[in-house]
């Protein structure tokens, strides 16, 4: 029996429909202005439109080779999903450094080789790098800490 590369498959199909999505949606809520003056649509719809093509890029090829079976980890997809929950869940009243603290730890948990300490280390190297993107970089108004106004 054949087999076809379903994971580039299915990940190149997700990038195309993602991609393709976010175009047409900023192309329909923002001006996208001209090259010389752009609009806010401009930035958005020619990055949904590189990552849709860069989707069809990896799921063309896909298409006419072999790969390994898919083995899905409910595990690791269950504590994944639910640490982006708890972030959502917990920026507000914890802060970005303690709701990424808490996010990594969680995502981490799928990792079966990782220490505690490792753990801990790369949650707070996370957090850090984060707060220094986000709040210090891009000047993002988000809580900091859980006393934040």
């Amino acid at each position: 029996m054949w087999s076809r590369d379903y994971r580039d498959i299915v990940g190149g199909l997700a990038m195309l429909a993602i991609g393709l999505f976010v175009a047409w949606h900023a192309y329909q809520e923002y001006d996208i202005g001209q090259l010389n003056r752009m609009g806010p649509g401009f930035f958005p719809v020619s990055l949904g439109i590189l990552l849709a093509i860069l989707g069809l890029l990896i799921t063309i090829p896909a298409l006419l080779r072999k790969g390994s079976p898919v083995k899905v980890e409910v595990k690791t997809l269950v504590l994944v999903t639910l640490s982006i929950g708890l972030f959502a869940l917990l920026l507000k009243p914890l802060g970005i450094v303690f709701a990424t603290i808490v996010t990594v730890l969680t995502s981490s948990l799928a990792d079966r080789q990782i220490s505690w300490k490792g753990r801990v280390a790369v949650a707070l190297g996370v957090a850090a790098i984060t707060w220094g993107v986000f709040i210090q970089g891009l000047s993002m108004v988000l809580p900091v800490w859980p006393w934040s106004p």
